[in-house]
C-alpha cells in the first residue's frame, strides 16, 4: 500500500543509498503524521516569519520544519539554527521518531509512553553514546531502530541516515502507532 509520505526527486528517482538531510526527514515524519488513520490532518501553513536563522519563510520546507519544531518533534541547535541541508544521523533519526510517535499516540487520544512489542536488541556500539536509551527503546518498539544494514548487532548511531533506512524506520513507527 502506497502511503505516500516519501518522495523522490523531480526526475522521478528514489535514491535510496543516498545521505538523508534533515529537511528531508521532517518532510518524511509530517507527512507520515499528516496521514495517520483516525487523526484530523493538522494543517501547514507558511510560518509568518523565518522557523530559524538559517530556514526562511520561502524555503520548501519551512513549513513543515514549523510544525515539527512546534510539536518538539525536532529541535534546532543553540545559535538559532536548523542545519537543514546537513546529514542527518543514524541516532538523530531515531531520536525524531520517537518523538513523533509519542506525538501520534497524543494526537490519537492515547498514552504517549511507547510500549515494547517486540525483544529489545542490544547494540554493541551504543555504550556510553548519547542515544544509547533511545535507540535501545525503539529497536522494541516495533523494531523502529534496527541494526546497521538490518544485519548483526551494531547500530552505527553517529553515520549518517540513508533514505531508505528512514522510509523504512518511519514506516515501522506509522504501522506501529496506526495499532488499535
Amino acid at each position: 500500500m502506497a502511503l505516500g509520505f516519501v518522495t523522490g526527486f523531480e526526475n522521478g528517482t528514489f535514491r535510496p543509498g543516498e545521505a538523508l538531510t534533515r529537511e528531508q526527514l521532517v518532510s518524511i515524519v509530517v507527512e507520515a503524521l499528516q496521514r495517520l488513520p483516525g487523526v484530523t490532518p493538522e494543517a501547514i501553513s507558511t510560518p509568518p516569519g523565518n522557523p530559524y536563522s538559517d530556514v526562511a519563510s520561502s524555503r520548501w520546507s519551512a513549513a513543515k520544519i514549523a510544525f515539527a519544531r512546534d510539536r518538539k518533534i525536532i529541535a534546532g541547535y543553540e545559535d538559532n539554527t536548523f542545519r537543514p541541508s546537513r546529514v542527518v544521523t543514524r541516532a538523530e533519526l531515531i531520536a525524531i521518531t520517537r518523538r513523533a510517535a509519542e506525538y501520534a499516540k497524543t494526537r490519537r487520544g492515547q498514552d504517549a509512553q511507547l510500549q515494547v512489542t517486540q525483544p529489545v536488541r542490544q547494540f554493541l556500539d551504543l555504550n556510553g553514546h548519547w542515544s544509547e536509551q533511545v535507540v535501545t527503546q525503539m529497536s522494541g518498539y516495533c523494531g523502529v531502530a534496527s541494526p546497521l544494514n538490518e544485519t548483526g548487532n551494531t547500530f552505527a548511531p553517529n553515520t549518517g541516515a540513508q533514505r531508505n533506512y528512514a522510509a523504512a524506520a518511519v514506516l515501522r513507527m506509522y504501522n506501529c502507532v496506526s495499532k488499535p
